[in-house]
């Protein structure tokens, strides 16, 4: 068939849009992964097995978000390019707070409980904070929920049951370095991620 074709290119541009859709909610979810694996590596060291911990991470940081889905949708469909500034500052806040709380060392999984059930809604809401604040951009961005929250809830399983099993076979001392590390590299990607969407709005407005 003739690769210049109207169906062809369109193919092609649907596909295209699609492989950036794609890399653009894994610019959003791969930092949460971070995030999540920091406090599931510092669970591994209190020798907790992962299942419990990750189903509950994985509820909560799938449902967390759709309130800021669904008001960062709508706010982007009234106010367009405004609902993008937020978003971008939203996440840039989220990024200081991470790097804070991480340097501050305060021991957030040191606190989770998972014997009761006021100790599991307190541990998943502790949890899926950063992931109410970044459901708002994501909806603003308006890209697809369902395919979003998939993402999410993915990340949060993997990562709390890949951090658990490394917490559990590793020293404290490595063990608290590698949650650190995490910690750290998810305030870093934060602050990279809302910097660089302002840019790129700035861009296209000037352009």
């Amino acid at each position: 068939s003739n690769p210049s074709s109207p169906t062809n290119l369109g193919r092609r541009t649907l596909r295209d849009e699609q492989w950036r859709v794609a890399l653009r909610i894994a610019t959003f979810v791969i930092p949460l992964g971070f995030d999540t694996f920091a406090v599931a590596v510092a669970l591994g060291l209190r020798g907790l097995y992962p299942l419990r911990p990750a189903l509950l991470f994985t509820l909560f940081e799938t449902a967390m978000p759709l309130f800021g889905l669904v008001v960062g949708r709508y706010v982007g469909l009234r106010f367009g390019a405004l609902a993008v500034y937020i978003g971008a500052i939203i996440i840039i806040g989220l990024g200081v707070h991470t790097l804070r709380e991480t340097l501050a060392d305060g021991g957030e999984a040191g606190a989770l409980s998972f014997e009761s059930v006021r100790g599991i809604l307190l541990a998943g809401s502790a949890i899926s904070t950063d992931e109410i604040a970044m459901g708002f951009p994501l909806g603003a961005l308006g890209l697809p929920i369902v395919v979003v929250l998939a993402a999410i809830a993915a990340q949060g399983f993997f990562a709390t049951v890949t951090g658990i099993l490394i917490g559990r076979r590793i020293g404290t001392a490595l063990g608290r370095r590698t949650s650190r590390i995490a910690g750290l590299s998810a305030g870093v990607a934060f602050l990279l991620l809302g910097s660089y969407l302002l840019v790129e709005r700035m861009v296209l407005r000037a352009g």
